[in-house]
């Protein structure tokens, strides 16, 4: 099985023209992944690869879990808040340890938010069946999640599949030791 990794961007700043034209190149599925975010676990891609192959094509889109996101369904609250990526490493294997390849169905009557794109799995036939992912920067990808959903897809969290994801603590880069 093939699966792409991406980092999504664009010097237009138009994120999600960059997601399509990904999609466009790609011959199955893919992993787009913010720029800002770090995997710490080693066998990340492989926990990936191996929900692709129990979840299939009727699972639209895929995400993990990370200390710092709206979503509650992404979001872990007792993660390290911290910039100490030794912290953020402990949890990773903490939270491997007690869900291991854990996939949860997400069930969309009961999601306050859609997922953020920090991490997102996807194939293109749901791509082509949802209608892609909408221009713009902000929101193109709670956009996608959505759509995704409407074309009949379900989507999945891996509970186990932790990152740190640096968004707030890029602003406090400087102060890092």
């Amino acid at each position: 099985m093939n699966c792409d990794v991406i980092i999504p961007w664009g010097r237009d700043g138009n994120l999600g023209v960059a997601y399509n034209r990904s999609m466009r190149l790609i011959d199955d599925w893919v992993i787009f992944q913010d720029h800002d975010v770090l995997q710490l676990n080693p066998s990340w891609y492989h926990m990936v690869l191996e929900a692709i192959e129990i979840l299939g094509h009727g699972a639209g889109l895929i995400t993990g879990v990370t200390n710092l996101i709206a979503c509650p369904m992404q979001f872990c609250p007792d993660a390290p808040q911290s910039i100490d990526l030794v912290e953020h490493m402990k949890y990773a294997k903490k939270r491997f340890k007690k869900f291991g390849l854990q996939t949860d169905i997400v069930i969309p009557e009961k999601m306050p938010l859609p997922f953020s794109g920090f991490f997102m799995v996807t194939h293109k036939e749901a791509w082509m069946k949802s209608g892609g992912f909408k221009n713009g920067f902000l929101g193109v990808d709670n956009y996608y999640h959505e759509a995704v959903i409407n074309a009949g897809y379900k989507t999945y969290v891996l509970p186990g599949l932790y990152m740190f994801h640096l968004y707030y603590h890029k602003t406090r880069w400087d102060k890092m030791s």
